[in-house]
This record gives structure tokens, sequence and C-alpha cells, in this order.
């Protein structure tokens, strides 16, 4: 079935589940007789704490990725995790409810049954969408459009996997041939052979492709970077089938699909109640730091003003989110038009185009602080990947393919690559930094975010990294 319906059914049947589940819970307070009422209430009294806990519940299973729909789901794991967030739900409502005493409340006993009620009935709910989805699978229909790159031993393995086993929700439609791999025997072969790499491009396209598996032998490893290159502009899933070295010995982190150990390869790991807490804490620091520390900006204003001739801020195009160009706020710290003999340049040790207060600024990060007025604009956000020059991304990506992955996420005012490596000052710099920033992106997380912040100010007091 489609993603947008299926996710519209398990939101509807999840807040079905929630009202019958404190219907039950209502009744029994209520009307069962089994507890004494010294207030009698209706269930016109109710409606207004039925549509609360709805709204509850349905934007704790959002935040915890309970509707961010995969090919294929696992109804045990379901289980496990719709228990884990509703009893950790019912453990908040347990916190935030004042006197469980009170006759208007439900009660400790109540509000255990309530769990369980809500537990079972979202359970079904779930369970007879995904049955639904697995028995639509099995007739062929959502099915994932896949490739499978590499014509050898382990391209053959996820094809006898996957081809007759519609409920991985996979459906092998062709082989990529890598160069230098022989033909293999016809009878081997359930899917044709529909191209070489240099042809992938096209092939995605007219065939209308969703994923692609990558099954390469170790001849062709070195491969893997060109290929991830050649898939990075198309909406395809990316998947690689790991040396079993690498599967057993931790060194991956895989899932098993029909016992074929697979690594999502630019995944979206922070889910969606992260993404929303970075956010607003995003905003936070940047109307603390243009209100509060508001005099401390005006002094450093006026000492650029006095150092040299030009304006206090400094306004620069760069390369934001998505590839989308930006304007980025800094304070000034060079010379007026630095560049204008020279072109894009990177600054030096000891640049003789930095001013005397600009030294300073650079030296304790402050330089970067107009920049909450980009994160106000949700241009940038507090920690990520520095943004680029146009200039230099061209020039950095054509010796590093992996460059453009850094604009997956929005850029941030400081990242994991600054507070180990400072400003890029050459291309090896920026290679180094790459390391950082792709580390960043694979682990990105509010709990590496808090670790770089304070990094950060660390850095500002003892000018550490700076340049």
């Amino acid at each position: 079935m489609p993603r947008w319906l299926e996710r519209l059914l398990l939101i509807a049947s999840d807040i079905i589940s929630i009202n019958l589940s404190f219907v039950v819970i209502f009744l029994l307070r209520f009307e069962s007789g089994m507890y004494n009422n010294t207030i009698q209430l209706v269930w016109a009294d109710m409606q207004f704490p039925s549509a609360l806990l709805s709204v509850f519940w349905i934007t704790l299973f959002t935040f915890n990725g309970f509707y961010k729909i995969k090919r294929t789901i696992s109804r045990s794991d379901e289980l496990i995790n719709i228990t884990k967030y509703v009893f950790m739900g019912i453990f908040l409502i347990y916190l935030l409810t004042v006197d469980l005493d009170n006759p208007v409340t439900f009660g400790k006993s109540i509000l255990i049954f309530y769990g369980v009620t809500l537990l079972v009935t979202i359970s079904i709910g779930r369970l007879l969408i995904r049955s639904t989805h697995v028995n639509l699978l099995q007739k062929g229909k959502g099915l994932a459009q896949t490739l499978i790159v590499g014509l050898n031993r382990r391209g053959l393995m996820v094809q006898d996997a996957f081809f007759p086993n519609p409920r991985s929700g996979y459906k092998p439609v062709g082989f990529i041939r890598m160069d230098g791999e022989e033909d293999i025997e016809t009878s081997l072969l359930n899917i044709p052979v529909v191209g070489e790499l240099k042809d992938i491009s096209k092939i995605i396209i007219e065939m209308n492709i969703d994923e692609v598996i990558l099954a390469l032998e170790r001849d062709h490893h070195d491969s893997t970077i060109d290929i991830i290159r050649l898939l990075q502009d198309h909406k395809v899933g990316i998947k690689t089938n790991p040396d079993m070295f690498d599967a057993i010995s931790g060194i991956a982190r895989t899932q098993q699909l029909h016992g074929i150990p697979l690594i999502d390869i630019m995944p979206d790991y922070m889910p969606l109640w992260e993404r929303a807490a970075k956010r607003l804490f995003d905003i936070f620091v940047a109307l603390l730091a243009l209100t509060i520390i508001s005099p401390i900006l005006l002094i450093i204003g006026i000492a650029i003003k006095l150092d040299s001739k030009g304006p206090v801020l400094f306004s620069q195009e760069r390369v934001g989110k998505n590839g989308k160009p930006f304007k980025v706020i800094k304070f000034r710290t060079m010379i007026q038009d630095a560049e204008v003999e020279t072109g894009p340049v990177w600054a030096t040790e000891a640049d003789p185009r930095v001013t005397k207060v600009g030294r300073i600024l650079r030296h304790l990060r402050l330089d970067e602080i107009p920049q909450a007025i980009n994160i106000l604009r949700n241009e940038m956000s507090l920690v990520g990947p520095r943004p680029e020059r146009q200039f230099f991304v061209d020039k950095i990506s054509e010796l590093y393919p992996l460059y453009p992955r850094r604009h997956q996420v929005k850029p941030g005012i400081t990242g994991w690559a600054q507070v180990k490596q400072g400003y890029d000052t050459t291309l090896e710099a920026s290679r180094l930094k790459l390391k950082y920033d792709l580390f960043y992106l694979e682990n990105i997380s509010l709990r590496l975010d808090f670790k770089i912040i304070m990094y950060t100010v660390y850095v500002m007091f003892t000018g550490s990294g700076s340049r």
C-alpha cells in the first residue's frame, strides 16, 4: 500500500485504540460498581481529557518514530517498541498527575489497567495493518524495485534471498555488472543483467528504481565511494552487503533480512523528536545571544569600527542544506575588500588581511555570534558542518567525492570538525575535517551536539584549535 496510506491507517488505528482504552477505564471506574465514587461523572465530562490524551500519545509515538514507514519491519520488534513506549507514557502520566486519590482522577490501579488495555488495543490494531501490508507484499504490491550492483557470488546470494521472498519488501529487477566481472551461468540468474556501472544513473530513471544493494567482492571495494557519488543525486535507498568479517566483528552495524546482512548507507539516524528538540534549542540559544549578551555585541561592533574601515558585519554566500545557497552573517575580521585582488582564498596563520580586533575575535570564536540570525532564519543550526563557499565546495568535491554529503544536514556555527581541527587553510585540512564531519553525520544526536557545545566553550576560553 502507499506509504501515505499506511501512515494514515496507523495514526487512525492508534487514535481509535487510545480512545477505546479510555472508554474502558471510564466504564470500569464510574459504571462498574467496583469503586466507591464520591463524585459521579458522565462521558460528556471526559471528552476533553480523552482528546488531551490522544494528543499526548500521538505526539509521544510520533517523536519516537512510530509513523516512520519502513519497507520491512519485524512485528515482534514493533510489539517490543509499543510495550516500551506505552509504559514510558504511563509513567509520565503518573508523574504529571498531582493527586491520584482525587475522585476525578482514575487512581493507581486504574492507571496500570489503562496501560495494559492501551498496549493490547494498539498492538492488535497495528498487527492487523502490518498483516494486511504483508499480504499485499506477497501479492507483489508495493515492492521496492531493486538493483543489485555486483554480478558475482555475493550478488547471487542477495538475489536468491529476496527473489522468492516478496515479504522482504524488495523486488530484484536486475544486476549491474562491475568492470572485470565475468559472465555467470544463465541458469543461476533469476533476473537479467541490465547494464554496467557507467549506465546506472540512466537505468535508475528508466526502471524507476527504489533501492540499490551493493554486493561487491573485495576486488571492487575501492569503487564504493565512486558508486555512492553516482547515486547521491537519486532518491534511492542504498544498502551494502558487508564482508562476513565486518558483520561478526562489530565493525559494521547490520540488519538481517532473510539471512542476508545489510547496512544502510546514508540513513537518517536522528528521530523526529530529537530534530524538534534540536530546533527548539537552536532558537533558544539564538534569541539568548541576540538579547542577553547584546551589550557585548555592541562593544564588539564599536571595536571593529574603531580598528579598521568598513562595515561591522560581513555577509558571504555559502552552501547550505541540500546545496541551497544562503548568506552567512559574521563580524568582519578582515580588511575591507580582502579578496578583490586574489579571489577566493583560505585564510592562513598570521594572515595579513586579518585586523587586530579580528584576530582576537577569531581566537575566541566571537566572530560567529551574528550567525544567530541565520539560525532564526532556519538556514543554520548551532551544531553542524561549517558552511563553505561554492568555489571551495566544487574544488574539494573533485578530490573527495563524499564531501557533498555534508549538505544533508543544516550547517552549524560550530561542529565536531571545528573543535577538533580549527579553520581550513589547505585542501589537506579540508580532507581531515571531512572525516570529522562524516563521523558527525553517522552519529548525529542531541548527546553529541551537547558534547560539541561543551568543547566549543572550552575552545572559546582557551583559543585552542583556532587560527
